[in-house]
């Protein structure tokens, strides 16, 4: 049987967590607000360049062209603007993740893509590189605790996948979800970031190609 189960009804990714839920819903709600928006891609734009540490709420509402008073309508701390900005861009991650999944086509291509959407997570948003540098250089405790929840939900999320892809048998039975899970997303940060310290990138292909040869 080459489609998954899951095609007669769309499925809903357990993975989505209480609290990413409660910051999809508060974004709505705010989604109208000129403000909201603005500080969230300002902040977003400021937290890339400076970091944790380096980030002010006078920075972000100077960026944002708005009142520092006006940020404290929204937020009352850095860090969780900071939560805020990463939430957002997780709920995104899973929403992608789902609509490849629930999309037509080959339920292998379909799962791979979607386990490469997660592991891909931190590669594409310059705010978690800036973080990871200034984790190593200071140490800042909102830095460790950022990474730490990104980790979880991307780790999380390609662990619902696999489990979905090992029941419907696209790939060999898996013991330990959670450390294939872990080493996937570590297999994915030597493919990009450190073989292309001495090497030619390669190409989604073969990432793809590599991926399938771990899990079949």
């Amino acid at each position: 049987m080459n489609e998954l189960l899951w095609d007669d009804e769309p499925i809903k990714l357990s993975f989505m967590l209480d609290h990413l839920l409660l910051e999809e819903e508060r974004t709505m709600s705010h989604s109208q607000d000129e403000r909201y928006m603005k500080i969230i891609e300002s902040a977003r734009d400021v937290f890339s360049k400076f970091g944790f540490k380096g980030t002010t709420v006078d920075r972000i509402a100077k960026n944002a062209g708005i009142g520092k008073g006006t940020i404290y309508l929204f937020f009352e701390t850095k860090e969780e603007i900071l939560n805020a900005i990463l939430d957002v861009s997780l709920t995104e991650m899973v929403r992608q993740a789902e609509e490849i999944i629930n999309s037509e086509g080959d339920s292998k291509d379909r799962m791979y893509r979607a386990i490469y959407t997660c592991i891909s997570f931190r590669g594409y948003h310059t705010i978690v590189d800036r973080l990871a540098e200034e984790l190593q250089e200071f140490g800042t405790t909102a830095s460790h605790n950022a990474l730490c929840h990104i980790d979880s939900v991307v780790n999380t999320a390609v662990g619902q996948l696999l489990e979905q892809a090992a029941a419907q048998k696209l790939i060999r039975p898996i013991e330990n979800v959670k450390l294939t899970s872990l080493v996937l997303i570590h297999m994915y940060d030597a493919m990009t970031t450190h073989w292309e310290k001495d090497n030619e990138p390669l190409s989604n292909d073969e990432v793809f190609e590599m991926l399938h040869r771990f899990l079949t």
